[in-house]
């Protein structure tokens, strides 16, 4: 025995609640053809303005029950009619009979929809998938199962690389290593000498010099990497910083050749000997590449004017560290033996 529903023209509800078109039921399942609700076919039973009483026999609820009894219930076509949008043997298909009274459950209206809502996206999504772009192709019913409950997606985790590349730094320069010390009895000090380093007094211009790293330069002359010295002639200015700001250009320009550029490279007050002076520092760039620092350091004189402290090394791998400047006026010491004239 067979109890599918004869396939015709059935009322569907519209979205306003009301019946507003039919649809074609072919036998076992809705089709896409509707039609304009037709003169006195399936009149509402259950207007929401209206009051309504239950018929004899208990009517299905909108979309569930078993088959109706006389008229046909809200939006559902007479006798053995199927539940819109849930064809089946029984109109109430996977639900019992409700029982009491057949208003409208807005739970289960809300439940229909996010259903029909939730079947329509699957299907959309795996059209999608299937070759980026919408397709018509039939699509079998997918089965939606509700959960209670959603886990939400655990946040992506970003960890940092467990090496970090380290730049390749040249190797430090060794620290000078003092050797000696030589006097300077004009200005009754002692001028500290370091590995490497070779000494003098005698000179037209300088009480001491020192030198290292000799070489040929590539005009042919003799060259040296590194050198200090300490003027005989006292240098004039109204301060420390004058006297040194003053002096410094035609001192950088005398043992590098050519300069196009200069940059301060820590220029401020210094103490030599135990007296507060200046120092100038610079570094310098010539017309043929070479590049150098260059200090020049003035403390007051004791009968006036200021003693210039002169030096300069290469910024070269082969030239020793520029610091070593510093480390030979730090290494200054007042000689108690020697009167000094100024």
């Amino acid at each position: 025995m067979s109890n599918s529903t004869p396939p015709g023209w059935y009322p569907v509800p519209g979205a306003d609640g009301t019946a507003g078109h039919e649809r074609w039921w072919d036998g076992n399942a809705w089709t896409a053809d509707v039609r304009p609700l037709q003169g006195g076919a399936a009149q509402l039973a259950d207007a929401p303005t209206q009051g309504w009483q239950p018929p004899a026999q208990t009517p299905p609820g909108y979309g569930y029950g078993g088959p109706p009894q006389g008229g046909a219930g809200y939006g559902y076509p007479g006798p053995q009619a199927p539940g819109y949008g849930y064809p089946g043997p029984q109109p109430g298909y996977g639900y019992p009979p409700p029982s009491g009274s057949g208003r409208v459950n807005p739970g289960v209206v809300i439940g229909i929809v996010l259903a029909v809502l939730t079947v329509a996206g699957v299907i959309l999504v795996l059209t999608l998938n299937s070759d980026g772009s919408p397709s018509a192709d039939p699509t079998p019913n997918p089965t939606v199962t509700a959960t209670g409950s959603a886990s939400p997606s655990p946040s992506p985790t970003y960890r940092l690389p467990t090496t970090v590349p380290t730049p390749t730094l040249p190797a430090p320069k060794p620290a000078p290593v003092l050797k000696s010390t030589v006097p300077d009895s004009q200005h009754a000090i002692t001028i500290p000498v370091f590995d490497g380093w070779d000494a003098s007094t005698i000179g037209t211009r300088s009480t001491v010099s020192l030198g290292t790293g000799r070489y040929t330069c590539s005009d042919g002359n003799s060259c040296i990497r590194g050198q200090f010295a300490v003027e005989k002639d006292t240098a004039q200015g109204a301060t420390a910083k004058a006297a040194a700001e003053a002096t410094m250009p035609g001192y950088a320009g005398k043992i590098f050749t050519g300069i196009t550029s200069h940059t301060d490279s820590g220029s401020g007050y210094v103490t030599v000997a135990g007296v507060l002076g200046y120092a100038s520092r610079w570094h310098v760039r010539t017309s043929d590449g070479t590049q150098g620092y260059v200090l020049l350091a003035a403390v007051p004189a004791k009968g006036g004017g200021y003693v210039v402290f002169e030096g300069g090394v290469d910024d070269d791998p082969a030239a020793p560290d520029a610091s070593v400047l510093d480390q030979i006026l730090k290494g200054i010491k007042q000689d108690s033996s020697s009167a000094g004239t100024t």
